[in-house]
């Protein structure tokens, strides 16, 4: 049974699933992982099993170089930014606003669609509040982490502090290629973790904090990966992540584990966390 206390029990297992599933680097083909990728509709399954093959063309549409560090071109601000501290939450966290390409059916579109969707994410790391997420997060792949840090402020048990922005995503290419049998487009990444001193989860329940590279397990390093996005119904949908080359054991707990109930409560969240990173 899903609990506040256990989403910080396992914390460390969900956030790692977050980091790998997000940014790590995958053997696997476009194939596999496209037709196994959940879809939100019928229609969106019909399209999951047209998936790209070995034998497929792909192309790199021209254009102008995209490549570098994804940042949100507009937020909206109630005041100077203050990082969370042991005393308090983050203070005035800009919000997200839509790009004007959100949901335009072109590179461009796509480009402002993983850079909103960095930013919601980071926004709901800020906050624990996940609706902007959820809402552009088609696949539900990260359901159980954004329950997780939901849950954990919403209980007022703990918080990040110390950071601006938790995750950075790179676009490591110019452009994505494209299938154009299937119009699945796959564009190379690298993620990196804000390792500053100081940044970490607080827990309140016990006053100690984590660093977030302990957190999500990061290894010091740009962690590469790729994204692979389709348009469909107006609106661009992640059909993948890379699966994970980070571990998936659970990191020390945020919260008191020692107790029989809260060992099974982990060990269930456990499951549920790899079954959702898969």
């Amino acid at each position: 049974m899903y609990t506040r206390r256990t989403a910080l029990t396992a914390l460390g297992l969900g956030t790692a699933a977050l980091l790998a599933a997000c940014s790590s680097k995958s053997s696997e083909s476009s194939a596999t992982a496209s037709a196994s990728a959940p879809e939100p509709s019928a229609s969106a399954s019909a399209t999951a099993s047209v998936s790209p093959t070995a034998e497929a063309t792909t192309t790199i549409e021209p254009g102008p170089s995209m490549k570098g560090e994804v940042v949100l071109a507009d937020y909206s601000s109630t005041g100077t930014f203050e990082p969370g501290t042991k005393e308090h939450k983050a203070v005035n966290v800009a919000i997200p606003v839509e790009p004007a390409k959100l949901r335009e059916n072109s590179v461009e579109g796509l480009h402002a669609f993983i850079a909103y969707w960095q930013a919601t994410l980071n926004y709901l790391l800020l906050t624990g509040d996940g609706a902007r997420f959820t809402n552009i997060d088609h696949t539900g792949d990260y359901s159980t982490v954004a329950e997780f840090f939901q849950s954990m402020y919403a209980s007022e048990t703990g918080w990040v502090i110390g950071s601006e922005r938790p995750m950075v995503l790179s676009l490591t290419a110019d452009r994505p290629t494209k299938d154009t049998r299937t119009g699945y487009y796959t564009w190379a990444t690298e993620m990196v973790i804000d390792g500053a001193e100081g940044a970490g989860v607080y827990s309140k329940t016990n006053d100690r904090v984590q660093p977030l590279t302990e957190v999500f397990k990061y290894p010091g390093k740009p962690v590469a990966g790729q994204i692979v996005a389709h348009y469909q119904d107006g609106t661009w949908r992640m059909v993948r992540r890379a699966p994970g080359t980070a571990s998936a054991s659970p990191v020390p707990s945020l919260s008191p584990s020692a107790s029989a109930e809260g060992s099974a409560s982990a060990e269930a969240t456990t499951a549920s966390a790899e079954a959702s990173a898969q």
